[in-house]
């Protein structure tokens, strides 16, 4: 007669040897964690947009994804990651470089609109000897939604002694005041002017008020000791939005040598 502690051993045994073997069996069928196979599943134009998104947070990130497999290479290469690609590490002006050079050009070809709102802009001190539509290409860049040229191009045509230009002007001031945007692009503006020498401006200061009730307007007053801008939260929409053009031309004009 068997004891029943063998009997007992046993089935222990074969349980064990049972869950050894499923186990074992079920891992050789789980799917392939290769990141490079995960990525080969992905139809393209969400892998582009991925590289476009990285594009778009910086170019040294997408200077070096190129290395994780050829599918990321092929996309990087995609016009649409072009025209998201970030410039914020490249200064206005460069020095001579073949591969600078050769980027910002595929940047420009591409219709990159930061690359097209910098051309503007150093255009734009060019002048008389540079191209005589730089304000052209700030309103083209604009129009495609770049803030910081929406920015030059609307207080450019607040500058204007031209009751429509202004009118164009305040369109796209408006609409960076919404957005809470108006000081951070007069930073980012400042920034790059930094860079580089500006020769001229063919701007002139317009002594033209944009509020008509200066004296008399409660919404310049209330802000005791003049109205200060740290940044966009300070932007109070609810005020006399003329005072507030006012107040940025202020800001403006030596960002453009006016004088």
């Amino acid at each position: 007669m068997v004891h029943p502690r063998l009997v007992k051993r046993a089935r222990s045994k074969r349980r064990r040897t049972h869950k050894l073997s499923y186990s074992t069996s079920s891992t050789k069928q789980l799917p392939s964690t290769n990141p490079a196979a995960a990525i080969n599943l992905l139809p393209r134009d969400l892998l582009v947009e991925v590289i476009a998104k990285v594009a778009s947070d910086s170019f040294i990130d997408l200077h070096t994804i190129k290395t994780c497999c050829k599918d990321f290479l092929d996309a990087k290469n995609d016009s649409y990651v072009w025209q998201r690609v970030s410039l914020d590490k490249f200064p206005l002006i460069h020095w001579s470089n073949d591969k600078a050079s050769w980027f910002l050009s595929r940047c420009r070809d591409y219709g990159n609109i930061e690359s097209l709102f910098r051309e503007g802009l150093r255009e734009y001190f060019n002048y008389p000897h540079g191209k005589m539509n730089s304000l052209e290409i700030l309103k083209m860049a604009a129009q495609k939604g770049h803030k910081e040229a929406k920015y030059v191009y609307g207080m450019i045509l607040l500058c204007s002694k031209n009751d429509e230009l202004r009118k164009q002007g305040l369109e796209n001031m408006r609409f960076l005041r919404k957005s809470k945007c108006v000081v951070s692009c007069r930073n980012k503006v400042k920034r790059l002017l930094d860079s580089m020498w500006k020769k001229n401006s063919p701007l002139e200061r317009n002594h033209i008020p944009q509020c008509q009730f200066k004296s008399t307007c409660k919404g310049w007053r209330v802000k005791t000791g003049g109205w200060v801008l740290l940044n966009d939260e300070d932007d109070d929409i609810s005020l006399c939005e003329y005072c507030r053009w006012d107040h940025e031309l202020k800001s403006f004009y030596p960002l453009f040598n006016v004088h």
